[in-house]
C-alpha cells in the first residue's frame, strides 16, 4: 500500500510539473525564447542611436523611469511615484532594491547622471531638451528632483523612453556600446554580428522575471524567411511580418498573428538642403504624381492606411481634418514646368535592402516616368543605408518614423525643427514658422494650446512637402500558438519577460 501511495503522489507531481510547460521534441522543457528580427541595432548604448531596431534591443537590457500603459498614459517604472511640485518641478521616488546587472543597487545619483548624459547625446537629447541640468538634483538615495527651463507638456511621455544607466560603469570608462549594464529583464551575453544577439534572463529582475533562461534575437532580414521560420517552429516570435505573408500565417493553426495600429508611418523623403529638392514646387509635383493609394494597396495589402500628413492617427495631436495630396498627374506636370523642369530630370532614390522598401522604390520609379522624372533605384544593407541618411548624401529615400512617445512633440519636433540632427531631420527641412509653432507646442502644458499649434504645423508641413506621406503602419508580429503573454504595441517596444510557453 505504501508503494502504491508513493507511486500515486509521484505521478501527481510529474503531471503538475508538465502543466503550463512547453517541451522540446526530446521532451525537455523549452527554456529559450527565439525571436526573429529584421535588422540589427547600431550599438548597445542606451543613449546612442534611437532607430527602431536599436531601441527594441535596448528595451531588453534597460529600464525607464516611467512606462506607458495600454492607453498611452504614464505609469510606474523605475520611479514608483511622482508629483509635479509646480509647472517646472517634477519629483520622483525611485524604487528601492533595484539592481543593475553587475549587482550594484540603483540609486538617485544614477538617475540624475542618466538624465544629464541623455541630454548631452544628439540621439536622446529630445527626451530632456528642456531640462535644467544644473538644477536637476539628487534629494536623497531614492528621490530625484527634475527642474525644467520651461513647462513641457510631453515631459512624462518622454520619460517613458529614457533609459537609465549605472553611473559607476560609465564613469569607469566601460564602453556601453559593447558592454551594456542596465536594470532590465535581460542581461547581454553575446553578439554574433549579422546573425544573432544572445541574452540571459535576469533572475533578480524587480518586475516580472522571465519564465525561461535565455533569449535569442535572430537576424532574418528577408520577410518571407521570417514567415517560413515561424511556420516551421525555427523561431517562437517573428517581428515585422510582411503584408503578403499575413493571410498564409493566419491560416496556420500553429501560428498566431498579432496586429495593432502603430505610432509609425512610412514616407518618401527628399533632401531639402540640396538641388533639386530645395525646390518646393518640385517636391509638390512629386506628391501629386505618385499614386500613393496604389502603392499602399499593393505593398501593404490592406495593412495600415494612407497617410495624409507627418504623424499617424494614433498619435496625440493628429489633425483628423488634414487633407493630403490627391493623385493628379496633370497638376504634377504643371508644377514641374513651374519648378523649371518642363523636360523632366534624373534623380536617385536610395533604400535599404528591405524587400518592402525596394518594392516601393520600383513603383515610384515607374510612376514618376509619367512626368518625365527618370529614377535610379539604389539599394544597400541597412547599416550602410542609415549612415548615408545621417551623412545627408541621398537625394530621395524611403524611411519610417515612429513617434515612440505617442505625442506630436516627438512626432514632429525631431524630424522637422530647424537644425535637428540628420538622423531625425533626415530631409534637412527648415521653416521658421513651423519652428515657432513647434516651440509653442513643446513649451505649453495646456492641451488645447498644444493641439492648435500642432494643427498648424501639420498644415504647413504638408504644404512644404518635404516628404511624400505614404502609409500609417500596423505593427504586425506572429508567434507560435504555444507562446502566451506576448503583445504588440504601437511603439514597437515589446516586452518578452511576460512570455510563457504553454
Amino acid at each position: 500500500m505504501k508503494k502504491l501511495v508513493a507511486l500515486f503522489l509521484a505521478s501527481i507531481m510529474v503531471l503538475s510539473l508538465m502543466v503550463g510547460c512547453s517541451s522540446n521534441e526530446d521532451g525537455s522543457k523549452k527554456d529559450n525564447l527565439i525571436v526573429a528580427i529584421s535588422a540589427e541595432p547600431k550599438d548597445l548604448d542606451a543613449h546612442s542611436f534611437c532607430d527602431s531596431s536599436s531601441s527594441q534591443i535596448h528595451n531588453l537590457m534597460y529600464d525607464t523611469l516611467l512606462r506607458q500603459d495600454e492607453k498611452g498614459t504614464a505609469s510606474a517604472g523605475l520611479a514608483d511615484t511622482w508629483e509635479w511640485v509646480d509647472d517646472v518641478t517634477l519629483r520622483l521616488h525611485i524604487r528601492e532594491g533595484v539592481k543593475f546587472h553587475n549587482g550594484e543597487e540603483l540609486k538617485a545619483n544614477d538617475v540624475v547622471f542618466s538624465l544629464r548624459r541623455a541630454q548631452e547625446s544628439e540621439f536622446t537629447n529630445w527626451m530632456v531638451a528642456t531640462m535644467d541640468a544644473e538644477n536637476t538634483k539628487v534629494l536623497d538615495d531614492y528621490n530625484v528632483e527634475i527642474k525644467l527651463n520651461e513647462p513641457t507638456g510631453a515631459m512624462l511621455a518622454q520619460l517613458c523612453f529614457l533609459f537609465i544607466v549605472d553611473e559607476e560603469t560609465v564613469s569607469s570608462g566601460t564602453d556601453m556600446k559593447d558592454h551594456p549594464n542596465g536594470t532590465g529583464p535581460f542581461i547581454f551575453d553575446s553578439w554574433s554580428r549579422g546573425d544573432r544577439l544572445d541574452f540571459k534572463s535576469n533572475t533578480e529582475y524587480w518586475g516580472t522575471v522571465p519564465a525561461f533562461s535565455t533569449l535569442t534575437m535572430r537576424l532574418i532580414t528577408e520577410p518571407s524567411s521570417r514567415g517560413m521560420e515561424i511556420e516551421s517552429g525555427g523561431v517562437d516570435i517573428a517581428l515585422n511580418i510582411a503584408a503578403n505573408d499575413i493571410e498564409n500565417l493566419e491560416a496556420n493553426e500553429n501560428v498566431t498573428v498579432l496586429k495593432t495600429p502603430s505610432y509609425s508611418n512610412v514616407f518618401i523623403g527628399m533632401n531639402c538642403s540640396a538641388e533639386p529638392f530645395n525646390n518646393k514646387l518640385l517636391r509638390q509635383a512629386i506628391n501629386y504624381a505618385l499614386d500613393r493609394q496604389a502603392i499602399v494597396d499593393i505593398v501593404y495589402r490592406g495593412g495600415g492606411s494612407l497617410a495624409n500628413g507627418p504623424i499617424a492617427p494614433t498619435v496625440w495631436g493628429y489633425d483628423e481634418n488634414l487633407k493630403g495630396y490627391p493623385h493628379d498627374v496633370e497638376k504634377a506636370k504643371e508644377l514641374m514646368a513651374a519648378a523649371g523642369y518642363p523636360d523632366g530630370l534624373n534623380i536617385t532614390i536610395t533604400v535599404s535592402d528591405s524587400q518592402e522598401r525596394v518594392d516601393i522604390a520600383e513603383m515610384v520609379q515607374n510612376q514618376l516616368k509619367e512626368i518625365g522624372i527618370n529614377v535610379t533605384v539604389e539599394s544597400m544593407e541597412n547599416a550602410a543605408y542609415l549612415d548615408r541618411i545621417i551623412d545627408s548624401s541621398t537625394q530621395m529615400y524611403i524611411l519610417g518614423w515612429i513617434t515612440n512617445t505617442g505625442d506630436a512633440d516627438y512626432g514632429m519636433y525631431e524630424p522637422f525643427y530647424t537644425g535637428q540632427p540628420t538622423w531625425s531631420n533626415t530631409a534637412c527641412y527648415s521653416n521658421p514658422e513651423v519652428d515657432k509653432q513647434l516651440d509653442i507646442g513643446k513649451r505649453s502644458a495646456d492641451p488645447d494650446v498644444r493641439m492648435e499649434a500642432y494643427r498648424q504645423v501639420q498644415a504647413m508641413i504638408v504644404e512644404d512637402a518635404p516628404w511624400v506621406f505614404l502609409s500609417n503602419k500596423q505593427e504586425v508580429a506572429a508567434c507560435r500558438s504555444n507562446v502566451k503573454g506576448f503583445e504588440v504595441t504601437p511603439s514597437a517596444r515589446f516586452n518578452y519577460n511576460t512570455v510563457t510557453f504553454e
